[in-house]
């Protein structure tokens, strides 16, 4: 299993401490100073420093050693810098026992004055450790972004190819979840996510065998014909509401391609059926096109792009044995929100901004709901406002859900919005607006002018006395989003990516 692409490379090289072989240390260095995105005069004098800086070192301990000492060269790299480390195994060294030598190297590539940083680590039994640490010009490190695109590119098309059934399908079996299968659960996720899946309640068996029995998830297994655990896909309805989620889906790698996906889908929705849910909605990546090939298959309608809903370290490749990047210093992946109504929907009258009319009908019209769109109304005056937020501190993910508009909504929203951003440091903020109050028309289109974006429908996410009606979903971005690995799939998946990213 691949470990992800972070944003941080670390190089090393182990050489004898011999001039001859400064042709194998410049041509390492070179290259690291390629990775870091540094080019022109910049470059050369960087490699020149960093090879007189080698020199030197060099140059003292062939006068205090008796024999060769290995040298290790490391290069690290991320956002903020390039960092050389030479570290040698002999006799202690330091500033003093470097300075009589410097005046041999010309003064426009002395490492002091092309290096941002130098400084001395005394490493004990080890030996001593030169550092010499140069800033870089941007935070992204171009040659490992273009290799997340590719794997992830490659890795998707290899699913999408898989995605078939073979003909083998029909000899797994698609039954619900039994008391006890938490572990094979939790072993299956890690498999797939390493430590990175961002709901960690399926890593402990007791809290899937508990959350089964609550109904709270609604766990469908693949078993093979020999009875082994091959996948996992559930129905989540944390809240034990009308609506469900479907979700966690993971596929043991060795039983790949066998389009298993399909018939554990087709199961999930039937359980929907049966507890008489209004619909299902998912979340697929936009990291790739295969999930959401996946729900038009299925027949479900794009709704929304939510962006920024995952963390930058969850990867579908795992992690398993690898240190992610710090979540701040990398981008945040995205999502898109599909909708699959399980019983016929009543027609709905929407308030919107006139800018999103056209969007918001064409998505009510790809749903099959009739809808009226009304580009104009105001909250009743004397109507207190209802809302509710949520903080999600494992995404970093918060939500404001306005239950009702009144003309104090405002403000509210604003302190949630503030309070979120500056206690809780959340990453990205949902607010949900009820989209049939004559009041979300204005009151979105202020927050619109406040900064925020839309996320598009949240379809019957807000809960009502007859059971759920849609929101009007739109989202604060706080954070660094991977705009640029976006992937779309589908007519109204482009019209929101459009809208939303602004996108022509």
């Amino acid at each position: 299993m691949m470990p992800p692409i972070a944003d941080r490379l670390e190089i090393r090289l182990d050489l004898p401490g011999l001039p001859e072989m400064e042709p194998l240390l410049r041509d390492f260095a070179s290259r690291a100073i390629d990775f870091a995105d540094i080019d022109g005069d910049r470059k050369t004098d960087l490699l020149e420093a960093m090879i007189s800086a080698v020199s030197l070192v060099e140059r003292e301990l062939d006068a205090t050693e008796h024999e060769v000492v290995t040298l290790r060269i490391t290069a690290i790299i991320d956002s903020a810098a390039i960092e050389f480390s030479v570290l040698e195994s002999g006799t202690p060294l330091g500033d003093d026992d470097l300075d009589s030598a410097r005046h041999a190297i010309p003064t426009q590539i002395r490492p002091a004055r092309v290096f941002d940083r130098l400084w001395w680590v005394q490493r004990g039994p080890e030996g001593s450790e030169l550092h010499l640490r140069a800033h870089r010009p941007h935070a992204n490190i171009s040659t490992l972004e273009s290799a997340a695109h590719r794997l992830d590119h490659e890795a998707a098309e290899t699913d999408h190819a898989k995605s078939a059934p073979s003909a083998t399908t029909n000899d797994y079996r698609i039954r619900d979840y039994r008391l006890g299968d938490g572990l094979e659960v939790a072993r299956r996720i890690y498999e797939s996510y390493g430590h990175s899946y961002p709901n960690p309640d399926l890593y402990y068996p007791d809290r899937i065998d508990a959350l089964n029995s609550e109904g709270r998830i609604h766990s469908i297994i693949c078993e093979s014909s020999n009875g082994d655990f091959v996948g996992h896909y559930a129905l989540e309805r944390p809240d034990l509401g009308p609506i469900g989620e479907a979700g966690q889906a993971v596929i043991d790698h060795a039983h790949r391609g066998h389009g298993l996906m399909k018939p554990m889908r087709t199961a999930v929705e039937a359980a929907g059926t049966e507890l008489g849910l209004l619909g299902i909605w998912s979340q697929p990546t936009a990291r790739h096109p295969f999930s959401q090939r996946m729900n038009l298959g299925f027949g479900s309608t794009a709704c929304g792009l939510c962006l920024g809903t995952t963390p930058a370290e969850t990867t579908l490749r795992g992690g398993v044995g690898a240190s992610s990047s710090k979540e701040d210093a990398a981008s945040r992946h995205s999502c898109f929100l599909y909708w699959h109504p399980l019983q016929p929907e009543p027609p709905i009258t929407a308030f919107v901004p006139a800018a999103l009319a056209g969007l918001i009908g064409r998505i009510y019209a790809a749903r099959g709901r009739e809808s009226t769109i009304e580009t104009t109304g105001t909250a009743a005056p004397r109507r207190e406002g209802v809302l509710h937020a949520r903080f999600d501190a494992a995404r970093r993910v918060g939500r404001i859900e306005v239950d009702s508009i009144g003309p104090a909504s405002i403000e509210a929203i604003r302190s949630g919005l503030t309070v979120m951003e500056t206690a809780a440091d959340a990453a990205v903020i949902f607010v949900d607006l009820p989209i049939d109050d004559p009041g979300c028309a204005e009151l979105a289109e202020r927050l619109l002018d406040e900064g925020c974006r839309l996320a598009g429908i949240g379809p019957r996410f807000r809960r009502t006395a007859e059971g759920a009606e849609d929101v009007l979903r739109l989202q604060r971005v706080l954070s660094p989003v991977d705009e640029a690995g976006i992937v779309v799939e589908g007519d109204l998946g482009h019209e929101l990516a459009s809208v939303i990213l602004g996108r022509d």
